[in-house]
């Protein structure tokens, strides 16, 4: 989040947002928000996810298109660019099916009266393993709406690198806006039942409650940005130490077999309060034999489970974490194990 504040491309979005301070990110988060709670106080009140879509994209001119097949772009041409004058859309599969660089989603202007209850379309890609991130992807694209297309816009879509700062900004917007406070606070509320640790029950009642759309992990970082206490979460899987894997990168001249990986913590995630206590678990540090993760990993498929254990038991080149007691959730899916990791003590005890 830092480093975006210094990107000029956010500093130019922020300045022509009308956003000053030394925290741009937060102030165009801030713009955001203010915008929407705006339109629900007009409105009278919004009770859910679906509602809130609605109305916001109805104050911003916009409508959804969503690929669920390739058809779906022939339908796209014969509507907009044959039947509405618009052909950038008879163009667009090309864009949506490059591998080098996925596109979910993009928002294009329409040439029509500023009035136009369509002027913005947005199209969603719903194809194979694009559709778990269809909930998150249409708050995306109402996030582009906010901020870089909020007065004019361009006619041609931008489609840009997932590591752009605009793009990983438009992310940051669609994980605050998508998961709206008001709504999605009490059904954190409910589906926790006054546990303090976050667990994936939780998270799963608050999709099958409130937010039936949004994906599981779209919905983990709602839960852990709203916390204030930390929270890590953990992706491990088999994997190599980095200089294996510097010489795995230059092909053996011996065709020699690559030695075997272990079980490692390839992804890392730490919420805000884990950042500020630097509450964390090195990204490619080897899961312990000990860990709850590691029994996991090794059990049947789809297997759940949990309980307590101490960071010092993971080591890597001699050195150990720091003793501390900590919770961990963790589920197996194909090919690594995902795991909720919280401190249930203070360090050093």
């Amino acid at each position: 989040m830092n480093r975006l504040n210094h990107a000029p491309e956010i500093l130019e979005l922020a300045e022509g947002l009308g956003v000053n301070g030394s925290n741009p990110v937060d102030g165009i988060l801030d713009s955001c928000r203010r915008r929407i709670d705006g339109w629900v106080y007009e409105a009278g009140s919004v009770t859910d996810i679906d509602s809130l879509e609605l109305l916001v994209t109805k104050q911003l001119q916009m409508v959804f298109e969503e690929i669920r097949s390739d058809e779906d772009f022939d339908r796209l041409t014969d509507v907009y660019a044959r039947g509405k004058n618009d052909p950038v859309f008879a163009s667009m599969r090309f864009r949506f099916n490059d591998a080098e660089n996925p596109t979910f989603g993009a928002l294009v202007r329409r040439n029509v009266g500023e009035d136009a209850p369509d002027r913005f379309v947005a199209v969603i890609d719903c194809r194979g393993d694009k559709l778990a991130r269809r909930f998150f992807t249409r708050w995306h694209e109402i996030a582009h709406r906010l901020t870089t297309h909020a007065d004019q816009g361009a006619s041609e879509p931008v489609y840009r690198s997932e590591h752009d700062p605009i793009e990983q900004l438009m992310d940051q917007i669609a994980g605050h806006v998508g998961f709206y406070e008001p709504i999605f606070d009490p059904a954190y509320r409910q589906a926790s039942d006054g546990k303090l640790l976050l667990t994936f029950g939780t998270i799963e009642a608050i999709i099958s409650g409130s937010f039936p759309a949004a994906s599981f992990q779209a919905t983990l970082f709602a839960c852990t940005r709203r916390l204030l206490t930390p929270v890590i979460y953990l992706e491990a899987a088999i994997a190599h130490k980095k200089e294996v894997k510097r010489r795995l990168q230059s092909a053996s001249l011996f065709g020699e077999a690559p030695p075997r990986g272990e079980l490692r913590a390839v992804k890392v995630v730490l919420n805000k309060a884990a950042q500020q206590e630097r509450f964390t678990i090195p990204t490619n540090m080897r899961v312990p034999a000990g860990s709850v993760i590691h029994r996991i990993f090794d059990a049947e498929p789809q297997t759940n489970g949990d309980g307590q254990e101490d960071l010092s038991q993971w080591e890597s080149q001699g050195r150990t974490l720091e003793s501390r007691s900590v919770a961990v959730d963790a589920r197996k899916v194909p090919n690594r194990v995902i795991a909720i990791v919280q401190p249930v003590g203070m360090a050093g005890i």
